[in-house]
């Protein structure tokens, strides 16, 4: 029987739906390969070439011994090919065998660097061995319904485990940098909400990178960055910046006219961002907002790519931070009039990510 009456037995939508189901039981293997490739130093290898290379040659190039790295390489960079990380070129080797040489793809560009406006750092943090321990606890906190599964994997809260792993809490904060400044960018070139302010506060800014992307737009600005202790002692330096450490349930939110809000309400449950949000409160004048930077979950769970976007952030939102979950607008709504705060109101809308206006009305 041939290949085209063997296909003829099932109808076309079938193969599509049976193909797409056994990709899914396999896509780990995608950011896996990806946060190999980088760690081997192939993507900024690649960066650095003006020519497409073989397996061999990269192999080669970064002083492999393995005299069988070149196959598992292309092995590797073919999958990444066909996800469009890595463009592809079929060539022939000086024996007439076929051969493919690899140059950077369309998707590649956000994981050349380990710093700056790269996601490569979230991947690492997300497939670190710690990130990935909460996934197997998952079913567990769904039926205890008591933990959540980062802390049920590795015995305390994902905060509270940053402030004891020096290595994994380098690689939260890069993460949390990085990614900001990917579309932190984009954002101060659309929204126009800081111009009558004096003082910005970014409520657990991280090392400052926000705050540094602000401030160097609007240099009439002051910035104060409040995080934890142990992350504001790696805390950015620059012109305006100040950095205060402490802790949103003991410590006193410092007074601003706009407390910035970036992936703090989607990494908390409800009852925490009430406490937070009434914290916020007391440190604003009648005038002040809260202005929160969040994905927004749709109501229904359509197929497009910023719908399925936001929803696997608040399936990483179930698995590592306590209580964390990307919100309806509806429910922003109602964890902002349980604390005296107005109906958000959309500031703009950059990529997958939100800012939301919270006014004082109470």
């Amino acid at each position: 029987m041939s290949s085209a009456e063997t296909l003829a037995v099932t109808t076309a939508q079938e193969d599509e739906e049976y193909l797409s189901a056994i990709k899914q039981n396999m896509i780990s293997c995608v950011p896996l390969i990806l946060k190999a490739t980088i760690e081997l130093g192939i993507l900024k290898l690649l960066s650095e070439s003006s020519a497409q290379l073989s397996p061999t040659q990269i192999a080669s190039r970064l002083s492999i011994k393995n005299p069988d790295a070149g196959v598992a390489i292309d092995r590797i960079l073919r999958l990444l090919a066909s996800f469009s990380f890595l463009s592809c070129t079929l060539t022939q080797d000086k024996a007439g065998r076929p051969e493919r040489i690899y140059s950077l793809g369309p998707l590649s560009k956000y994981y050349v660097n380990e710093e700056g406006a790269s996601m490569a750092p979230w991947l690492l943090m997300l497939f670190d061995e710690v990130s990935l321990r909460s996934w197997f606890y998952l079913k567990d906190a769904v039926i205890e319904g008591e933990g959540d599964p980062f802390k049920l994997a590795n015995g305390t809260t994902l905060f509270d485990y940053t402030g004891t792993d020096p290595r994994y809490n380098s690689y939260f904060n890069n993460a949390m940098k990085c990614m900001s400044t990917i579309f932190m960018g984009k954002f101060m070139d659309t929204y126009p909400g800081f111009e009558n302010a004096k003082t910005v506060v970014d409520v657990g800014g991280g090392v400052g990178e926000c705050l540094k992307l602000i401030l160097s737009k609007h240099h009439h600005l002051r910035g104060i960055n409040f995080d934890l202790p142990h992350v504001v002692k790696n805390g950015l330096s620059h012109p305006g910046l100040e950095h205060v450490g402490g802790s949103f349930v003991d410590d006193p939110i410092p007074k601003g006219d706009i407390l910035l809000a970036k992936w703090q309400f989607h990494s908390f449950a409800d009852d925490f961002v009430i406490q937070l949000l009434k914290r916020c409160w007391k440190a604003l004048p009648a005038s002040g907002k809260v202005v929160v930077i969040d994905p927004v979950s749709p109501e229904y769970p359509g197929t497009d790519l910023v719908t399925r976007a936001t929803f696997t952030s608040d399936m990483v939102m179930l698995a590592l931070p306590p209580g964390g979950k990307d919100r309806t607008m509806r429910e922003v709504e109602v964890v902002a009039h349980a604390t005296g705060f107005s109906s958000p109101k959309v500031g703009c809308q950059v990529l997958n990510m939100w800012a939301l206006e919270l006014y004082k009305i109470a």
